[in-house]
């Protein structure tokens, strides 16, 4: 087995060093340096506020104009907080990731203003202090130090220019100048800096929603007294809109901020056309509550293309038409020549990328993105309430049905099972129902929060009717295999093919969280674990009842590494936490399967095993140039850059955030407690899977796996919770699958023995039982009296009146299964 796993390993690392290689012998970019003549000038103008929804023919004519000609996209502006700020956009600038402004006691916006005589930026000191005291490891300041410290010419425009072009101490590099405020003004002084620059950074002003004006702010500066006349209140819902404040009568509408915007855009646009600079327009944060922001670029691209009638993109979202703020700092390094300067950045270069052929066709598909991510952010927190009451109330009624004594082919308890076996089915498929739901537009409906629910309850209701007429619903694990299986195999096909059922579903990851773009989410991968440990068990059972056990160790092994690859493998999954568990949940199991014994020698070496492979991903991602890197190689180059701690630190703190969230421990505590019911069964003696007083005393016999199987699940799933920042939600999330079909299994093993024993009698079980813990601990082919089936019950439920025939049945039955002439003699 050791061998095995060893092989296999070494299979896996040689198959990814193949392709990254190969990646990285077609894809390394030109280097460009500081002097390069072919490198024009670069002019970022950033604004806050501003969305694609603003732009219109008549208000916005110079973004209208961008979007026929140039790239557009949206922007995840997500910092710190849920909410940011202008002065949150212009730290991430300046720093290269997510930085933020001291919160105010009054929740206010920082009104941004130039140096005054001094020079300084005004505000440095908190700035510097919130990033301190923040996890992300933000150096502000650490634009400006790398242009001062390559010697290039910069010029700053404007109180947010200034915080971007700031060295760390606060003082703006290069020149700096006040924004004028007529546009012809404007044209002339961006011509004339980019005469003498070869980075002009502009600050075009911000767009706040009435009732969310900034206000002016210095350190010594205490709360004013009045401040509680002025709190907007904040919201659990970050999407949700907060009550505007009084002023909101007298301030200006967003259609006349929009103007005031493109009115500053086209005259910078203007002033840089002779010089045949790139212009690239950026939103760098929200107006009040998240929503995503716009991009917009025109010239050459870092890589040399054009910006030209197309979308844009990034390394960091591997999305068409998305970036972050914290791209801006990559593009504008990269188009000056300073490629590498900063390695340790968090975001990439902003890249065209093709789109739609017309202008209309681009803009319409970024908002309808935009309407997606603000409505999944709306729907998600109330389907992920219900869902855990709906999964307590199973768990709940499972518990009771399933442990009354009685027979199962007689009044109540009969209809009660076949009901809390179709709930439970369509309760497992739920999960997988979510992701499904971005194949169909629902957040385009009138009422896109009832649309939501009808696509969810629809994919569940196909997916249970399969799971039920299936051929497969014969096998007592065919059904519950059935929803399983259908769970990996549309999460490995979506992580195959782009992540899209991934992105801004109730379970994956939201694009303006700005988390993760692409790969599995921490759900989706718990989902994975589950789904892929019990298709595995539905998979190795019947081949174990048929004495097939090489095959039946094979087809686990194989399943457990393709998730293993696919999870693992940058550009895919690209999971970090993911492979570890995985490794040692399948590698569990496997050794179970394979007749031998599970000793703390091998968990040592699975655990071995799979540090070295989520290592090896990571290294060798780390290999590939920076713009193609997922989060795994720069998580390696974070650790070389000695910001491992900061990491460690952020994700402890979500780890923790999240522990105490009442949807997912009651999920957690009622799916724990329910297994150990359906599992362990009342008082069962030392040894025994089962008690014998239990009416499920025989589901251990029927589905020698089943012990294994449970095993495996909890410790995939508790090595997730340790490894991911999402901490309960993993075991909750996989909970919320496993559990449901352990159950629609037990309902269905009830439903095919009425009297609720072995057909085997007393000896029979005891037979069974004693060949599980053979098989589990003892040498190789001893499982396989357990799994024949002869001194236990039929895995095979069909419908009723099969059921009433086989109810009499004894061993020795032509009815029964035959033992596989290798089987052992049963004790």
């Amino acid at each position: 087995m050791r061998r095995a796993l060893v092989a296999a390993v070494v299979v896996l690392l040689a198959s990814l060093v193949l392709g990254t290689s190969a990646s990285a012998a077609t894809s390394v970019p030109a280097v460009r340096t500081t002097d390069d003549p072919a490198l024009p000038p670069v002019v970022l103008v950033g604004v806050t506020g501003l969305r694609w929804d603003d732009v219109t023919t008549l208000t916005t004519p110079a973004l209208w104009s961008m979007s026929r000609e140039g790239s557009v996209g949206d922007v995840a502006a997500r910092s710190v907080a849920s909410r940011s700020c202008p002065a949150d956009g212009w730290l991430a600038v300046s720093s290269g990731t997510r930085a933020a402004d001291l919160p105010a006691d009054d929740r206010t916006c920082r009104t941004l203003r130039d140096p005054g005589e001094s020079g300084l930026v005004p505000g440095w000191d908190d700035y510097r202090q919130a990033a301190d005291a923040e996890s992300y490891g933000a150096h502000v300041g650490l634009l400006g130090d790398t242009v001062a410290d390559a010697g290039v010419p910069v010029t700053g425009i404007g109180p947010g220019a200034a915080i971007a072009l700031a060295d760390s101490d606060g003082l703006p590099v290069g020149t700096h100048l006040a924004r004028p405020d007529a546009a012809g003004a404007l044209t002339r002084t961006v011509r004339d800096a980019l005469a003498e620059s070869r980075l002009v950074v502009v600050d075009a002003g911000v767009i706040r929603d009435p009732g969310y004006g900034t206000r002016a702010r210095t350190t010594s500066e205490p709360p004013p007294e009045d401040a509680d006349e002025d709190v907007v209140p904040g919201l659990s819902d970050p999407t949700a809109p907060d009550l505007p404040s009084p002023d909101a009568i007298v301030e200006p509408t967003r259609s006349a901020q929009a103007q005031t915007l493109d009115e500053r855009i086209g005259a910078v646009v203007a002033g840089a056309r002779s010089s045949g600079a790139t212009v690239l327009v950026v939103s760098l944060a929200d107006s009040s509550r998240p929503v995503l922001q716009l991009a917009a670029a025109t010239g050459v691209a870092p890589n040399g293309e054009a910006y030209s009638e197309s979308f844009l993109t990034s390394g960091s979202t591997r999305q068409k038409g998305l970036v972050v703020t914290v791209d801006v700092t990559p593009t504008l390094l990269d188009s000056i020549g300073l490629a590498g300067a900063a390695p340790a950045l968090t975001g990439s270069a902003i890249l065209p990328v093709a789109g739609p052929a017309t202008a209309t066709a681009r803009v319409n598909a970024l908002l309808d993105v935009q309407l997606h991510a603000s409505w999944i952010t709306r729907v998600s927190g109330g389907f992920s309430a219900r869902l855990v009451l709906i999964q307590a109330a199973l768990f709940v009624a499972a518990a009771v049905i399933l442990t009354r004594k009685g027979r199962s082919d007689r009044r109540p308890l009969r209809p009660a099972l076949r009901i809390l076996r179709v709930a439970s089915l369509a309760l497992a498929a739920a999960p997988i129902s979510a992701f499904l739901t971005a194949l169909v537009p629902w957040w385009r409906a009138d009422d896109p929060r009832m649309a939501f629910y009808w696509v969810v309850l629809g994919w569940v209701a196909l997916l249970t009717v399969l799971a039920l007429v299936g051929p497969w619903r014969r096998n007592l694990l065919g059904a519950a295999g059935f929803v399983a299986g259908v769970t990996v195999a549309v999460l490995v096909v979506d992580a195959c093919t782009g992540s899209n059922l991934v992105i801004d579903t109730p379970m994956g990851a939201h694009r303006l969280l700005a988390a993760r773009f692409y790969g599995m989410s921490n759900q989706a991968f718990a989902l994975l674990t589950a789904g892929g440990l019990l298709l595995a068990v539905a998979i190795a059972d019947p081949l174990l009842r048929r004495g097939h056990r090489r095959l039946a160790t094979a087809s686990v092994a194989a399943l457990g590494l393709l998730l293993v690859v696919v999870d693992g493998t940058p550009g895919l999954g690209s999971d970090f936490g993911g492979p570890p568990a995985l490794i040692v949940a399948f590698a569990l199991l496997t050794v179970v399967v394979s007749g031998r014994r599970v000793s703390w020698r091998t968990v040592a070496l699975v655990c071995a095993v799979g540090v070295l492979v989520v290592g090896g991903f990571a290294v060798l991602d780390w290999l590939r140039p920076p713009d193609e890197r997922t989060h795994l190689g720069r998580f390696f180059a974070t650790v070389l850059d000695g910001g491992l701690w900061d990491v460690l630190g952020r994700k402890l703190s979500a780890n923790l955030r999240v522990l105490t969230s009442w949807r997912y421990l009651v999920l957690a505590v009622a799916g724990v407690a329910l297994t150990w019911i359906v599992v362990a069964g009342a008082r069962p003696r030392r040894g025994q899977l089962m008690g014998g007083g239990s009416p499920l005393a025989g589901l251990g016999h029927a589905v020698p796996l089943l012990r294994p199987a449970v095993a495996a699940i909890g410790a995939g799933l508790t090595v997730g919770f340790l490894i991911n920042d999402s901490g309960i939600v993993v075991p909750a999330t996989g909970i919320a699958l496993a559990v449901p079909c352990l159950v629609a299994a037990a309902a269905q093993w009830r439903l095919g023995s009425p009297d609720g024993s072995t057909d085997g009698g007393t000896d029979g079980a005891t037979g069974s039982a004693g060949g599980l813990r053979a098989g589990a601990e003892g040498p190789a082919g001893s499982t396989a009296g357990a799994a024949s089936g002869a001194e236990g019950p039929r895995s095979e439920v069909g419908d009723d009146d099969t059921a009433r025939d086989r109810r009499d049945e004894r061993p020795g039955d032509p009815g029964d299964l035959a033992p596989h002439e290798n089987a052992p003699t049963p004790t």
